[in-house]
């Protein structure tokens, strides 16, 4: 007789959270955040979504509406919308949310300093873009009037 293996679904609700968090080094063992850690993986991962978001989106309307967005929750220092704000994102590029970041949802502390810091990161590539891209504007017309 073969004996039939069920598989666990796994949840971030299921109590497992803080300890999937620690074995990846974003928890403390007492369960704090580690700060130095959640924000080189706030960083990696507000970097990944940005490029993902460059890679789809040619019109930079498109873009500066989803930054919009994320900048309004900032301001309001929402991270639960914030957290949903890139999982429906992530929806819209047909992509699934990261594993890491899924686990986020389940333990509030981590998720807070992750979705705050996400906004703040993803906000700032925005500002430098636009920075780097009004500067290369400028130069195309300072190389034009040369000529």
């Amino acid at each position: 007789m073969t004996e039939q293996l069920t598989k666990r679904r796994p949840d971030p609700f299921d109590g497992s959270a803080g300890a999937r968090l620690c074995r990846m080094g974003l928890l403390t063992a007492a369960g704090d955040v580690e700060e130095a850690a959640m924000q080189v993986c706030t960083h990696i991962f507000a970097a990944s979504f940005f490029d993902d978001l460059c890679d789809v989106y040619a019109d930079q309307a498109q873009m500066l509406r989803i930054m919009d967005a994320f900048r309004e929750l900032a301001e309001r220092k929402d991270p639960q919308r914030i957290f949903l704000l890139l999982s429906l994102q992530y929806d819209g590029l047909c992509k699934p949310l990261p594993d890491p970041v899924w686990w986020l949802a389940g333990y509030p502390p981590a998720l807070t300093r992750f979705s705050l810091g996400f906004a703040a990161c993803l906000l700032h590539l925005m500002a430098d873009m636009e920075k780097n891209k009004k500067e290369d504007d400028l130069g195309e017309i300072m190389d034009h009037s040369s000529q």
